[in-house]
């Protein structure tokens, strides 16, 4: 239960193709998203601005991708009020059906939500209701925090790697000015010097192993 919309043509998304992609989104839910234990993510950005000119509340009821997960990580950046990402899933009953929301991020009132997507959660007949997860979100918690965890690796790497570079190239430097303060033309072996040389190499050694591990974590 994807969404067929691309992040990276949102500013050439008109209202109308938004709504019928929510049209096809809320009744793929009724059969694919059905139950707490199939829930999908809700989505919500209110005001957002159509190319067609129009202003109202986007949302998707799907599971998101990364460039999805990524967008809706930028806009949690922002006016958190204006955002919601939640678990959701549909629930029908005597009196209809309901979208069940628990919202796990952002602070976007639902009630206000419901108001400005009247005309389209009609067209679905929808209603929203606000409900307690049993658990965490079915994607965005244990997505993003995976996400988070990878970056935070990827950072530290990012940051060790020239790091060790330059300590690696301070102790070369070190070991060729011991080398040269001995003299070109010299012929005594200083044990002292022989001792500081072999150190320097096995030094460069260790910062030469820890530098292919840290490429070997890049790659992956």
């Amino acid at each position: 239960m994807k969404t067929k919309l691309k992040v990276g043509v949102l500013s050439e998304l008109t209202q109308a193709a938004y709504e019928k992609e929510f049209k096809r989104l809320s009744k793929a839910a009724f059969t694919q998203a059905n139950s707490e234990d199939t829930a999908v993510t809700l989505y919500v950005k209110r005001e957002h601005k159509f190319a067609c000119g129009a202003t109202g509340p986007l949302m998707l009821i799907a599971k998101l991708d990364a460039q999805w997960k990524k967008q809706a990580k930028e806009d949690l950046k922002g006016d958190k009020k204006m955002v919601m990402i939640a678990k959701a899933f549909v629930q029908e009953g005597e009196n209809g059906a309901t979208l069940e929301v628990s919202p796990i991020k952002g602070n976007a009132p639902l009630a206000k939500i419901a108001k400005e997507a009247k005309t389209i959660l009609k067209k679905v007949k929808l209603t929203l209701n606000e409900f307690v997860a049993g658990s965490a979100g079915p994607e965005v918690s244990a997505a993003g925090a995976a996400e988070e965890e990878q970056e935070g690796k990827q950072e530290t790497a990012q940051t060790e790697e020239p790091k060790a570079k330059e300590e690696a190239k301070t102790t070369e430097d070190s070991a060729s000015d011991d080398t040269a303060s001995a003299g070109p033309e010299s012929t005594t072996i200083d044990p002292q010097l022989e001792k500081k040389k072999a150190k320097a190499r096995q030094v460069m050694a260790k910062m030469l192993e820890n530098l292919q591990k840290i490429e070997s974590k890049l790659q992956k």
